[in-house]
Order: C-alpha cells, then sequence, then structure tokens
C-alpha cells in the first residue's frame, strides 16, 4: 500500500501508473538473474533455476528474459538495473519522507537479504558472487550505512566462505545522552505510566548502586537483566531501546546498543548450528542490550527435539560469561512468559524483574493516531477525531491477545491517508490546507478494517450502539 500510494503520487507519466506488485516483482527478477548468471554453469542450468524460482516466488517472468542472445549482452542489460538504486526503493524514500515512515529500509534489507539467499542456493559463495553482493549492497546503501548486525546475520549460514575480507569501518559514537533527556523523552510517549514509574525506579536503585561503590561498598547481588510482558505494540521495544541508552549514560554498559532477535535470529536446524547462531547474536550485543522478542518460542510445547533448549542454554551461559558487559531484555505475551520463565531454573534467577506493558485505551489510541498525524503534517477535524474514538472503541471491545495496540494505530493512520488521496484526486482544487486537513470520511469504516483483514466480529445494532455510547 505505500508504494502504490507513493507511485501514485509521483507518476507523470501518460499512460496509467504502473502496479506496486509489478514493480516489487521485476526488482526481484532483475535480481535473481544477476545473481544467477555470476554463476561457472551452462545457460541451460542457469534457466532451470531461474524458473524454479519464479514457480517458488509465483512471479511472472517477462518473455524473453532468460537467457539473452549473448553472454555479453546479458550482462549488459543486467547491469544496467542493478547499478541504479532499485525503483522501488526510491518510492518508498518518497513515502518515508512525507509520512515519517521507514519503508525504504526494510525494502533495502528484504533485496539485500534476497540476493544472499540466491546466492548461497547453490552452497557455495565464490569470490566473484561475494565480489557482486559487496557492490549491490553499494548500490543499495550509496551511503555506507548497511546495518552490521544485519550484515552478519545474512552470512553465518552460508556453507562456504569464499569472501573478500570486510571493510574496516571507523564508527564515531555520539556522546552519551543526560538521564534527564531521557526520562523526558520516555514522559513523551502516550501511556504506560505503569512502566515510566517502573524505570524510574529501576534508574534510582541502580544510581543508589553507582554510590555504593563509589564508597567502597558492595554493590546488592540482584540482576539486571528484565522480563517485558504484554501485548503487541505496546511499547516494549521502545522502552527497551531507551534502557539501554540509560544503561550506557550510567556506565553500566559501554556502547548502549540494541540488538533485537527472536526464534528465528537463535534456533538452526541442524545439529551444532544452534549455539553458533547465539554466540554470534550475543557477540553483537556486547555492551548493548539483546532483546529477545517473543522469547517463549525458544520452549514451544510439544517439541521435545526442538533446538530451542539449546538455544536457552547456550545463552544463559553467554549471559554469565559476560555478565559485566551484557543485559538481555526477554519480552512477550503475559501468561506464555511467565511459563517461559518457569521451565528453568537458570532463567528463574537471572530474570528477576518484571515491567508489564499494558493495553492502550481507545483514548489514548486517539492521542497516538494524533501523533503520526503531527510527524506527518497532517490536522484532524472534530468529527475526524470523534469518529477515530468510535472506531478505537470497537477495536478496545472486540481485541484479543493479538491486537496490536500502537501498531493497529499506525495500520489505521495508514488506511486513513489513503481513503484520503482517494477523496482528494476527485476534487476539482486542492490547496495546502486541503491536503493536511484529515475528515471524518477519510477514517475507515467497519467495513473498511474487515475488508483489510483485521477480523472484526460481525456486532448487532444493540452491540453497535453501546460501543458508540462508551
Amino acid at each position: 500500500m505505500p508504494l502504490e500510494m507513493s507511485i501514485r503520487s509521483v507518476w507523470r507519466g501518460l499512460e496509467r501508473p504502473p502496479d506496486a506488485r509489478m514493480v516489487i516483482d521485476n526488482q526481484l527478477l532483475a535480481v535473481a538473474r544477476r545473481f544467477i548468471d555470476i554463476r561457472r554453469v551452462s545457460i541451460d542450468e542457469k534457466q532451470r533455476f531461474f524458473e524454479q524460482l519464479c514457480g517458488l516466488l509465483e512471479l511472472q517472468a517477462e518473455a524473453n528474459t532468460f537467457p539473452i542472445s549473448t553472454q555479453t549482452n546479458f550482462e549488459r542489460h543486467i547491469q544496467q538495473r542493478l547499478d541504479r538504486a532499485p525503483v522501488a526503493v526510491s518510492y518508498l524514500e518518497e513515502y518515508d519522507r512525507r509520512y515519517g515512515f521507514n519503508y525504504a529500509d526494510r525494502a533495502r534489507h528484504a533485496l539485500f537479504e534476497f540476493a544472499n539467499l540466491v546466492v548461497k542456493f547453490d552452497g557455495t559463495v565464490t569470490k566473484a558472487e561475494a565480489a557482486e553482493l559487496l557492490k549491490f549492497k553499494q548500490t543499495l546503501y550509496p551511503q555506507g550505512n548497511a546495518p552490521d548486525a544485519e550484515e552478519k546475520g545474512q552470512r553465518q549460514d552460508a556453507p562456504t566462505a569464499a569472501e573478500e575480507p570486510e571493510e574496516v569501518v571507523e564508527i564515531v559514537e555520539e556522546p552519551p545522552r543526560p538521564i534527564e533527556d531521557l526520562l523526558k523523552e520516555m514522559d513523551e510517549l502516550v501511556g504506560l505510566e505503569r512502566v515510566k514509574r517502573d524505570v524510574r525506579e529501576l534508574i534510582n536503585f541502580l544510581k543508589v548502586q553507582q554510590m555504593r561503590v563509589e564508597k567502597g561498598m558492595q554493590p546488592l547481588p540482584i540482576s539486571r537483566h528484565l522480563v517485558f510482558y504484554g501485548n503487541p505494540g505496546t511499547g516494549k521495544t521502545t522502552i527497551a531501546r531507551l534502557l539501554a541508552q540509560v544503561y550506557r549514560t550510567l556506565k553500566i554498559l559501554s556502547r548502549g546498543h540494541l540488538i533485537e532477535t527472536d526464534r528465528a535470529g537463535l534456533v538452526a536446524g541442524y545439529v551444532g548450528q544452534t549455539a553458533l547462531k547465539v554466540k554470534e547474536v550475543v557477540g553483537q550485543a556486547l555492551g548493548g542490550v539483546l532483546f529477545i522478542d517473543e522469547a517463549y518460542a525458544l520452549n514451544p510445547e510439544g517439541r521435545g527435539n526442538d533446538f530451542g533448549q539449546e538455544a536457552v542454554e547456550t545463552l544463559l551461559k553467554l549471559m554469565e560469561d559476560h555478565r559485566h558487559e551484557l543485559i538481555v531484555i526477554v519480552a512477550g505475551y503475559t501468561e506464555k512468559m511467565e511459563e517461559f520463565i518457569a521451565s528453568n531454573p537458570g532463567l528463574r534467577s537471572r530474570f528477576n524483574k518484571f515491567l508489564h506493558f499494558e493495553d492502550y485505551s481507545p483514548e489514548q489510541l486517539a492521542e497516538i493516531f494524533k501523533g503520526f498525524c503531527k510527524k506527518a503534517d497532517f490536522k484532524l477535524t472534530a468529527d475526524g477525531v470523534q469518529k477515530l474514538l468510535e472506531i478505537f472503541k470497537l477495536l478496545v471491545l472486540t481485541r484479543d491477545e493479538t491486537f496490536g495496540n500502537a501498531r493497529t494505530a499506525r495500520n489505521l493512520f495508514e488506511m486513513t491517508i489513503s481513503k484520503q488521496a482517494n477523496r482528494l484526486v476527485s476534487l476539482p482544487e486542492v490547496n495546502q490546507e486541503v491536503l493536511s486537513t484529515i475528515e471524518a470520511a477519510d477514517i475507515p469504516t467497519e467495513e473498511d478494517l474487515r475488508a483489510s483483514g483485521v477480523g472484526l466480529p460481525k456486532l448487532t445494532g444493540a452491540q453497535s450502539s453501546f460501543v458508540r455510547n462508551i
């Protein structure tokens, strides 16, 4: 949807603008053709793999795309398409600039991961393939700001690594932020009053611990690792990132960065690989915070031979080995996290501080929505605010543990600006005031939400009336 909106907003051609899915498909096809061609196999073998890949991705390969008459023509044709920034990324950059999102980076990450998978499919990574991957990365990230953790994560499962030495990049870190600035940023977050209180108590405790050490007294032997529990979209990652900076400011951690991961980033499918993956992720997090989302998935029920337990045991050992340079935060649903912590005595002894993230109220969700509007230079009419509250009351009344909270507010905002765009294109004249105003007609209805896959239950007339009167 963001790509579709961006294409329509900047398209100046005489013909109808291209479909967003077609743009993505063409980009994947171009990447696949380029990296398949680097292989030292026959054209027929390349052709078979290309067709197989198209089938797996359900892509419609354009006519006569592979093979091309001569190898030279083929390389020139593909190189011209990959030496420029991907058009999908360029469109999404425009969307991000207008509305304050980060879809362009997500697209870059996905394209680079896709290129890695194509290269590694045959079990080898040659020097030529590694060189092309580097060139492609430089095209995706012309400013050299590709995330190190992402890149390392892509390399770790390569069957062979005939790659050139990594570039050495000097990282200039910004100075630690004052505690007052971090607390002010936290206080500006909507809701989370209980969490804010707990974080302040934690900071005060850490400050007193530092005072004891400075006076030559023994610090209390209490674990610094944390459990965040609550439903999705309640600000767990945001608070974790702020805490990482707090730890750095208090000189508890040297870097204060945050590495996010989950079961897929820690558990491998073969014997001996899980411990290596855990060590790799922990290595990236040293000096900062390792945030494990949906951590309960590491110990799933009914999987006696699962490698998740190996990941937990390896993690516990590394937490002990690096206890002065690593803090781990595990997060997930309340009941499942309680079961996860109780499943292993080592977890129970290391995770004894819990922060509960409560669901947002309809009024708080409306404030979050308004925050998205302000960031993207939109404003709501009074009728728009009223309709927005009605929709959030309905969503809150029917929510379950999968309710997205702030993510739902973001999705609703994206649907709203899409509806506004559809309304504005039919107007004879549009000025800046009209462009920046969201009216009640732009707020999605119950039918819009059901059509988008939100999954609202069908309410009776009495139930709908009850929702409106809450």
